[in-house]
């Protein structure tokens, strides 16, 4: 059995790998629709794309999670560490469709291109939850675990700036492919991280699925997040694009809005962590409110005209986010058994993963009005908060 010492000495193993990861992970997401865009793939194509890669996901990340309650969080960790790996390498190879369409796949490419993109993956926050019992703890690893990856999530976004730059030596593909190429070897230090990580014995899983309380919680957490699921789907997967199209945005001046956008998350999730929480209702309230605000911005952000404006309220934007990630991701899980975290947390999920699948009409949005996907995504993200507080304040306490 692991001592307490040696779990909180390993944390700092994860932070590591989470960094790396969210560095490489960010830059693809932006990246891969004006990679696209680059090989000549029209706007509705490209939705189309997004809408495979995401529905894939989703059937991968659940068996992940169920498995980690089995064979432990720490495994599911590393394998969802070694498919990016594959998938980077086939991005820095190939220009062919299919072979690009399995890439994401492995990626994990989904439909936010968020300051924590790179945070969370099939297995961290169970694998936190399950280390960590009480509720302050989690919310104070889960912040520096988002405050880490936002950090780095900015060189993420530089990357792509740098894109820029490289393209006019060596062409727009080629560089493209080479900093793909140096994502690889990110997430190459990721995944060697995770081997010293250490895990706590968790209790034998007796269920094939989950236990009856754990399912019934979950099923709460669900709703709110497929209809928020549905909402980010059409808005954020082609969000760096929409800005190109709608601004005439280069990827550079991209690249910066998403950096700053990120070190506002940073920021954020450090404030998160010296937050004092005062009841689960607080935590409540700030996971509902935060989400309130997002979806009203995204709206606001469809009708301003003047990039610099847009660019300075999806920082806001994204600085807001930061704050409630914590509280919603510890929310989550406080009615879940302790042998479900991987299965529960994966479920939870599933409702957004697929629900992002309205990314395929993302395209054909555009093309009949250029601020359509924010209007509409932006709504749905703001009736999911009110679903989302009165569904879960209404559970049972555990």
């Amino acid at each position: 059995m692991q001592s307490v010492q040696n779990i909180d000495s390993s944390f700092k193993y994860l932070l590591i790998s989470r960094a790396m990861r969210s560095l490489a992970l960010i830059f693809v997401t932006l990246s891969l629709p004006l990679y696209l865009k680059s090989l000549g793939y029209k706007i509705e194509i490209i939705g189309i794309f997004y809408f495979a890669i995401i529905l894939i996901n989703a059937f991968v990340v659940l068996g992940l999670g169920n498995l980690g309650d089995r064979i432990g969080y720490k495994k599911i960790l590393i394998i969802a560490e070694l498919l990016p790996l594959v998938g980077l390498l086939l991005l820095s190879l190939s220009t062919t469709l299919s072979f690009i369409l399995a890439a994401a796949v492995l990626c994990g490419v989904s439909g936010t291109a968020g300051g924590a993109r790179g945070a969370m993956s099939p297995g961290s926050t169970a694998l936190i939850a399950s280390n960590w019992r009480s509720q302050r703890a989690r919310i104070n690893k889960i912040s520096k675990i988002n405050l880490v990856a936002s950090f780095f999530a900015i060189f993420g976004g530089l990357l792509l700036s740098i894109q820029n730059i490289i393209s006019l030596s060596i062409g727009d593909i080629n560089a493209f492919k080479m900093l793909y190429l140096l994502s690889f070897i990110f997430i190459l230090i990721s995944l060697i991280s995770l081997f010293f990580v250490q895990e706590v014995d968790r209790p034998k899983k007796h269920t094939k699925f989950m236990k009856r309380g754990s399912t019934i919680y979950s099923l709460r957490i669900l709703l709110p997040n497929i209809i928020n699921g549905a909402g980010m789907g059409i808005m954020i997967p082609l969000l760096p694009l929409w800005l190109a199209l709608k601004y005439d945005a280069s990827s550079f001046t991209i690249g910066l809005i998403f950096s700053i956008s990120y070190l506002a998350t940073s920021i954020a999730s450090y404030s998160a962590s010296k937050i004092k929480y005062k009841s689960n209702r607080y935590i409540l309230k700030l996971a509902t409110y935060t989400r309130l605000f997002q979806g009203a911005s995204i709206v606001l952000i469809a009708f301003i005209p003047e990039l610099g404006i847009a660019a300075a309220l999806l920082i806001i934007r994204t600085f807001v986010a930061g704050i409630g990630m914590p509280s919603r991701a510890v929310t989550n899980i406080k009615n879940v058994n302790n042998e479900d975290y991987g299965t529960a947390t994966t479920m939870q999920g599933m409702g957004s993963r697929f629900s992002q699948t309205t990314s395929g009409l993302s395209g054909y949005l555009m093309e009949l009005s250029i601020s359509s996907p924010l209007i509409i995504g932006g709504v749905l993200q703001t009736v999911s908060a009110f679903v989302y507080f009165k569904l879960v304040a209404s559970a049972k306490r555990k």
